[in-house]
């Protein structure tokens, strides 16, 4: 992922950007460092076995990301601006939202190519030196960097027959998917696997009384956000309790992923969709 520059974000507020690849004399903020980009420590941890294969399942997880950036002071002293009112600004950026949560947008030439989602836990300032700085760390209990805006596939972009393929030429690391559809057959289920028989792993939901023409279902495996529901004659229904007990969650690779949806014949596809995710910058 080539960076050129990054915006903070409080809210919907951008209270700083600064350049990676080049030096305006006239920013406020100069970057001098830059820490916690990387993929810095992988725990595998074992979920499940193949169930013909009887592999080992391992998600590969990293521990919450600290990013820790290191600005010079530069007040454009022409305007009467001091270094206390540069240092105010980014004081601001601590909690100007509710929920307390920065965005950092990594972007390059003008698009943003990712973001992350912290709390600023340490803002450090040494006050008697030469050359003004600040320092703030920023704690992300979600480690991986995402895009900015879902691949997003219309019902029209999507077969009705099996395999249903998703490849992602984009990201390099795994993650989920969402997806709804709109049943216009009863079906006692929904199944996703990773073969069209025997599969090595299986998601299955098995609602009672089993899925109805005109069911709307949407299904989010996605990082922090799983979600499983359908909406019928304007009522929701959640799902997660109807789950196989061997189900496990289905995951999209860096590559080409091929899955299938057994009752694809029974149902109509709204949208799939999901965001790139990469380890680091």
């Amino acid at each position: 992922m080539r960076i050129t520059d990054v915006s903070i974000y409080s809210g919907s507020i951008e209270t700083v950007s600064f350049s990676l690849v080049s030096s305006d004399p006239s920013a406020r903020y100069m970057v001098r460092d830059m820490l916690g980009l990387d993929a810095e420590e992988l725990v595998p941890r074992f979920y499940s076995f193949g169930l013909q294969s009887g592999a080992k399942f391992y998600d590969f997880v990293m521990k919450a990301r600290t990013i820790v950036i290191r600005f010079t002071l530069n007040p454009n002293f022409s305007f009467g601006e001091s270094y206390s009112d540069v240092r105010d600004t980014l004081y601001k950026s601590i909690s100007s939202a509710r929920n307390g949560l920065v965005t950092l947008n990594f972007n390059s030439s003008g698009a943003t190519a990712a973001k992350i989602m912290g709390f600023i836990t340490k803002f450090e300032v040494p006050y008697f030196t030469p050359l003004p700085e600040v320092q703030i760390t920023i704690r992300c209990d979600d480690p991986i960097f995402r895009a900015i805006n879902p691949v997003h596939y219309k019902s029209t972009d999507l077969k009705t027959t099996n395999p249903i393929q998703i490849a992602d030429s984009i990201s390099s690391a795994p993650h989920g998917f969402e997806f709804q559809a709109t049943f216009k057959a009863a079906s006692p289920a929904l199944t996703i696997q990773d073969q069209a028989s025997n599969p090595d792993w299986y998601f299955k939901v098995i609602p009672t009384g089993g899925f109805l023409s005109g069911d709307v279902l949407t299904m989010s495996s996605e990082y922090s956000i799983k979600k499983l529901y359908y909406v019928r004659g304007g009522v929701t229904t959640y799902l997660v309790d109807k789950l196989d007990t061997k189900s496990v969650w289905p995951i999209v690779f860096p590559g080409v992923n091929n899955l299938y949806f057994l009752e694809i014949a029974n149902f109509n596809w709204n949208y799939l969709e999901y965001y790139p995710a990469f380890w680091g910058v």
